[in-house]
């Protein structure tokens, strides 16, 4: 039985997620990846294959081997100038 090792819960689903992989202020932003996520907290555990397959993807993207389904533009801002 899996057990949330941030909670405790003992119910965890199968989900497909959006993760963000970032490398040297580089993002790409995956949809659709596979999780086990705790019902009661939203922990999400990934098993290492995924990872390595989004990880050799981003270096495929910036080798130029491989293009992005599609690019978006993100405004990007600095806490410490956010004004109340």
């Amino acid at each position: 039985m899996k057990v949330c090792s941030f909670c405790g819960n003992k119910n965890i689903s199968e989900k497909k997620t959006q993760y963000i992989y970032k490398h040297d202020n580089h993002f790409l932003l995956v949809n659709d990846v596979p999780c086990e996520e705790c019902d009661y907290c939203g922990e999400q555990y990934f098993q290492s294959k995924v990872l390595k397959k989004i990880e050799n993807d981003f270096l495929a993207l910036q080798g130029s081997t491989r293009q992005p389904k599609k690019s978006i533009l993100m405004p990007v801002d600095e806490f410490s100038e956010i004004e109340d």
